[in-house]
């Protein structure tokens, strides 16, 4: 009789909510809803009665000697923390995420195209510190997380065992993860979250089967007897933009640049001159350095996303297809009560150095699905 009596009441208690599931601090819980959020960037009041994991990252000290590359390029950021929040709900199909944390701006001068009159030659900004010109970097701020498949110890490591030696990879054969990359240039403008995965081989970073959401603006004209680089298309009467989108070039838009003349000033197809001087490090008026920016294409282009920028706060708003239907390279979010292990990194106008849990040590996460 005591027995039934127990067990009455812990159906009851389930059924009525008066017993809650408590779950680690380490853990993201994903919960069920009939009504998806908005894919807007924007917070929706259902995000906000979702309990959000909150994770700390810092950039951490990388002292692989001064005249080492990765070391100065890490040098100018070592010490940077940002704090994340993480949330997450589900439907049958899909499962969405709202990821928010601190940034000071917007970066997506992405190595934009300047003029340079010391060397007297187009070039693209820096991608790191320091500049041979001691110019500042221009980069696109990035988010990134790594999903487990069959890493071993990722519970206990996180992603800090892949970025070893001069590319990343995973530790032994048959090892894999799941790589979820935001890039604010590259697929931030469509929508687009670049879907690639890692294995054991010497550069095990790999993009999913499909195609790229970018390609990069550049190209070889002949100048004074020579071929040099330069950009491949531009938008007149632009300023502050940071790629050139397939439908601008294919409607007209953006014009295709077919020559240089003996100053090194650009020309266009509609007869247009790009003046050196008027491509001055710093100037409003710049030349992307990605074009065309498209959709993408098959399991590469599988994760939507939107976002949003404001009062010193990046809002990333995600959503997937919880069954892919692509076992070797997506995690596959199939069960409820599971823990899908995870970890991430933040690149703030950083193309290498990055902020991760845990530092240089490693920290994994778990996500639930409730």
């Amino acid at each position: 009789m005591r027995k039934f009596l127990f067990s009455f009441i812990a159906v009851f208690a389930m059924m009525f909510g008066v017993f809650s599931v408590s779950f680690a601090a380490d853990t993201m819980v994903a919960e069920k809803v009939d009504s998806p959020p908005v894919l807007d960037g924007q917070v929706d009041n259902m995000w906000m009665e979702v309990q959000p994991l909150i994770v700390k990252t810092v950039v951490a000290d990388y002292d692989a000697g001064n005249d080492h590359y990765k070391d100065k390029w890490w040098d100018a950021y070592e010490g940077e923390e940002k704090t994340v929040k993480l949330r997450s709900v589900y439907t049958d199909d899909k499962i969405y995420f709202l990821f928010q944390w601190n940034d000071q701006e917007d970066s997506r001068d992405r190595q934009s195209w300047y003029y340079n009159k010391k060397e007297s030659k187009w070039m693209q900004k820096p991608k790191y510190v320091p500049d041979a010109n001691g110019l500042p970097p221009a980069y696109e701020d990035k988010f990134t997380m790594f999903w487990n498949i069959s890493i071993e110890n990722f519970e206990s490591n996180g992603c800090s065992t892949l970025c070893h030696g001069v590319k990343m990879r995973t530790n032994n054969d048959g090892e894999t993860a799941d790589i979820w990359h935001w890039k604010r240039d590259r697929g931030g403008p469509v929508g687009i979250i670049d879907d690639k995965w890692l294995n054991n081989d010497e550069n095990g970073r790999h993009g999913d089967p499909g195609k790229s959401t970018y390609s990069y603006n550049v190209q070889e004209l002949e100048h004074e007897g020579k071929t040099v680089k330069a950009p491949k298309y531009w938008i007149p009467g632009r300023e502050d933009y940071h790629c050139i989108l397939k439908s601008e070039i294919e409607n007209g838009t953006a014009k295709k640049i077919v020559k240089m003349d003996k100053y090194g000033n650009l020309v266009d197809e509609a007869g247009n001159t790009l003046s050196t001087g008027d491509f001055y490090f710093g100037s409003p008026r710049v030349i992307p350095s990605l074009a065309p920016v498209r959709m993408g294409e098959g399991s590469r282009a599988d994760i939507r996303e939107a976002h949003n920028f404001e009062d010193g706060m990046w809002t990333l708003e995600i959503v997937r297809a919880r069954n892919t239907g692509d076992e070797e390279h997506d995690v596959q979010f199939t069960e409820t009560g599971k823990p899908y292990l995870f970890s991430l990194a933040i690149m703030d106008n950083e193309a290498i150095a990055h902020s991760t849990p845990g530092g240089l040590l490693g920290t994994a996460y778990k996500l639930i699905l409730k």
